[in-house]
Protein backbone atom coordinates (compact mmCIF):
# COMPACT_ATOMS: atom_id res chain seq x y z
CA UNK A 1 0.00 0.00 0.00
CA UNK A 2 1.21 3.41 -0.67
CA UNK A 3 2.86 5.71 1.98
CA UNK A 4 -0.23 8.04 0.31
CA UNK A 5 -3.11 6.23 1.76
CA UNK A 6 -4.18 5.40 4.58
CA UNK A 7 -6.72 2.37 4.21
CA UNK A 8 -9.64 1.38 6.31
CA UNK A 9 -11.92 -1.63 5.96
CA UNK A 10 -15.10 -2.32 8.34
CA UNK A 11 -12.33 -4.48 10.71
CA UNK A 12 -9.73 -1.72 10.89
CA UNK A 13 -12.82 0.70 12.04
CA UNK A 14 -13.19 -1.51 14.68
CA UNK A 15 -9.40 -2.37 15.08
CA UNK A 16 -8.45 1.65 15.74
CA UNK A 17 -11.84 2.28 17.83
CA UNK A 18 -10.02 -0.15 20.65
CA UNK A 19 -6.61 1.14 19.77
CA UNK A 20 -8.42 4.74 20.60
CA UNK A 21 -9.85 3.01 23.90
CA UNK A 22 -6.33 1.41 24.59
CA UNK A 23 -4.58 4.85 24.65
CA UNK A 24 -7.50 6.86 26.04
CA UNK A 25 -8.71 4.60 29.26
CA UNK A 26 -5.14 5.51 31.24
CA UNK A 27 -5.57 9.18 30.15
CA UNK A 28 -9.09 9.63 31.93
CA UNK A 29 -8.24 8.89 35.09
CA UNK A 30 -5.97 11.83 35.64
CA UNK A 31 -8.11 14.17 33.29
CA UNK A 32 -11.91 12.97 33.10
CA UNK A 33 -13.13 14.44 30.53
CA UNK A 34 -11.31 12.13 28.34
CA UNK A 35 -14.04 10.05 28.92
CA UNK A 36 -15.73 11.58 25.85
CA UNK A 37 -13.42 9.36 23.90
CA UNK A 38 -14.20 6.26 25.31
CA UNK A 39 -17.93 6.64 25.02
CA UNK A 40 -17.18 7.68 21.49
CA UNK A 41 -14.73 5.15 20.63
CA UNK A 42 -16.93 2.33 22.46
CA UNK A 43 -19.99 3.14 20.54
CA UNK A 44 -17.77 3.06 17.63
CA UNK A 45 -15.90 0.24 17.92
CA UNK A 46 -19.52 -1.55 18.65
CA UNK A 47 -21.48 -0.38 15.76
CA UNK A 48 -18.50 -1.17 14.07
CA UNK A 49 -18.20 -4.75 14.95
CA UNK A 50 -22.31 -4.94 14.38
CA UNK A 51 -21.58 -3.92 10.66
CA UNK A 52 -18.66 -7.06 10.45
CA UNK A 53 -21.21 -9.03 11.39
CA UNK A 54 -24.24 -8.33 9.08
CA UNK A 55 -22.67 -7.09 5.88
CA UNK A 56 -23.04 -10.54 3.86
CA UNK A 57 -21.46 -11.33 0.91
CA UNK A 58 -23.53 -9.09 -1.02
CA UNK A 59 -23.44 -5.90 1.52
CA UNK A 60 -26.32 -5.09 1.97
CA UNK A 61 -27.05 -7.04 5.92
CA UNK A 62 -26.22 -3.67 6.80
CA UNK A 63 -28.44 -0.91 5.02
CA UNK A 64 -31.57 0.42 5.57
CA UNK A 65 -34.24 -1.53 4.24
CA UNK A 66 -35.18 1.47 1.58
CA UNK A 67 -31.70 1.50 0.23
CA UNK A 68 -31.07 -2.28 0.58
CA UNK A 69 -34.42 -2.90 -1.73
CA UNK A 70 -32.90 0.10 -3.89
CA UNK A 71 -29.65 -2.07 -4.39
CA UNK A 72 -30.98 -5.20 -4.98
CA UNK A 73 -33.18 -4.03 -7.60
CA UNK A 74 -30.24 -2.26 -9.10
CA UNK A 75 -28.33 -5.89 -9.19
CA UNK A 76 -31.12 -7.41 -10.28
CA UNK A 77 -31.51 -5.02 -13.62
CA UNK A 78 -27.87 -3.44 -13.74
CA UNK A 79 -29.36 -0.31 -15.18
CA UNK A 80 -29.02 3.46 -14.05
CA UNK A 81 -26.84 4.91 -12.14
CA UNK A 82 -26.00 3.06 -8.73
CA UNK A 83 -28.26 3.83 -5.69
CA UNK A 84 -26.66 5.73 -2.48
CA UNK A 85 -26.51 3.27 0.39
CA UNK A 86 -27.33 4.25 3.88
CA UNK A 87 -26.14 2.11 6.91
CA UNK A 88 -29.11 1.06 8.92
CA UNK A 89 -29.53 3.19 12.02
CA UNK A 90 -28.01 1.93 15.31
CA UNK A 91 -30.69 0.11 16.97
CA UNK A 92 -31.20 -1.57 13.69
CA UNK A 93 -28.27 -3.04 13.45
CA UNK A 94 -28.72 -4.32 17.47
CA UNK A 95 -31.81 -5.36 16.66
CA UNK A 96 -30.69 -7.62 13.39
CA UNK A 97 -27.73 -9.16 15.68
CA UNK A 98 -29.92 -9.91 18.51
CA UNK A 99 -32.85 -11.54 15.96
CA UNK A 100 -30.80 -13.28 13.59
CA UNK A 101 -32.45 -16.21 11.34
CA UNK A 102 -29.00 -17.67 10.28
CA UNK A 103 -25.87 -17.92 12.85
CA UNK A 104 -25.93 -17.39 16.33
CA UNK A 105 -28.00 -14.45 17.60
CA UNK A 106 -26.25 -11.96 20.38
CA UNK A 107 -27.58 -12.26 23.33
CA UNK A 108 -28.05 -9.74 25.83
CA UNK A 109 -29.26 -9.22 29.35
CA UNK A 110 -31.88 -6.76 29.92
CA UNK A 111 -29.40 -4.49 31.70
CA UNK A 112 -26.44 -5.39 29.00
CA UNK A 113 -29.23 -4.08 26.51
CA UNK A 114 -29.98 -1.18 28.68
CA UNK A 115 -26.66 0.05 29.32
CA UNK A 116 -25.95 -0.36 25.28
CA UNK A 117 -28.48 1.46 24.19
CA UNK A 118 -27.89 4.28 26.99
CA UNK A 119 -24.05 4.17 25.34
CA UNK A 120 -25.58 5.09 22.02
CA UNK A 121 -28.79 7.23 22.83
CA UNK A 122 -27.66 9.11 25.47
CA UNK A 123 -24.13 9.37 25.89
CA UNK A 124 -22.43 9.32 22.54
CA UNK A 125 -25.39 11.07 20.48
CA UNK A 126 -25.08 14.07 23.35
CA UNK A 127 -21.22 14.02 22.51
CA UNK A 128 -21.70 13.60 18.87
CA UNK A 129 -24.16 16.35 18.53
CA UNK A 130 -23.05 18.72 21.05
CA UNK A 131 -25.41 21.74 21.74
CA UNK A 132 -24.33 25.02 24.65
CA UNK A 133 -25.14 23.21 27.83
CA UNK A 134 -23.30 22.22 31.04
CA UNK A 135 -23.71 18.18 31.68
CA UNK A 136 -22.67 15.94 34.12
CA UNK A 137 -22.23 12.66 33.84
CA UNK A 138 -21.78 9.96 36.76
CA UNK A 139 -18.47 8.09 36.09
CA UNK A 140 -19.95 5.42 38.30
CA UNK A 141 -21.69 3.16 35.93
CA UNK A 142 -19.52 4.39 32.65
CA UNK A 143 -16.66 1.42 33.30
CA UNK A 144 -19.81 -1.19 33.40
CA UNK A 145 -21.29 0.80 30.50
CA UNK A 146 -17.59 0.08 28.48
CA UNK A 147 -17.32 -3.17 29.75
CA UNK A 148 -20.58 -4.60 27.99
CA UNK A 149 -19.48 -2.97 24.31
CA UNK A 150 -16.27 -4.43 25.06
CA UNK A 151 -17.50 -7.83 25.90
CA UNK A 152 -20.07 -7.44 22.43
CA UNK A 153 -17.34 -6.48 19.97
CA UNK A 154 -14.99 -9.56 21.52
CA UNK A 155 -17.77 -11.57 20.82
CA UNK A 156 -18.73 -10.56 17.44
CA UNK A 157 -15.40 -10.16 16.26
CA UNK A 158 -13.87 -13.22 17.54
CA UNK A 159 -16.74 -15.09 16.61
CA UNK A 160 -16.23 -17.98 14.58
CA UNK A 161 -18.22 -16.05 11.70
CA UNK A 162 -15.73 -13.65 11.74
CA UNK A 163 -12.56 -15.63 11.62
CA UNK A 164 -11.90 -15.10 8.21
CA UNK A 165 -12.33 -11.49 8.28
CA UNK A 166 -8.94 -11.57 11.09
CA UNK A 167 -5.88 -12.71 10.72
CA UNK A 168 -3.81 -13.56 13.76
CA UNK A 169 -2.12 -10.46 14.12
CA UNK A 170 -5.37 -9.15 14.57
CA UNK A 171 -7.19 -10.83 17.05
CA UNK A 172 -4.12 -9.92 18.88
CA UNK A 173 -4.56 -6.65 18.30
CA UNK A 174 -8.26 -6.68 19.17
CA UNK A 175 -7.27 -8.88 22.90
CA UNK A 176 -4.44 -6.84 23.48
CA UNK A 177 -6.52 -2.94 23.15
CA UNK A 178 -9.61 -4.70 25.19
CA UNK A 179 -7.41 -6.06 27.92
CA UNK A 180 -5.33 -2.65 28.15
CA UNK A 181 -8.64 -0.95 28.12
CA UNK A 182 -10.17 -3.21 30.96
CA UNK A 183 -7.23 -2.76 33.25
CA UNK A 184 -6.99 0.91 32.61
CA UNK A 185 -10.75 1.27 33.81
CA UNK A 186 -10.52 -0.54 37.26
Amino acid sequence: MSKHYIRYDEVEDVLTSIDLLAIMAPLAKANPSYWKWLIIGAQNGLQGAMVCLLTGTNGIGVLDKKSAKKVLAWHESRSGPYPNERLAEFDELLDRCRNRATGNSLALSDTELQDVKKLHAILRNNFAHFQPKSWSIERAGLPRILNVALSVIEEIMLGDELDHKLSGNRKRRLRKGIAATRRAMV
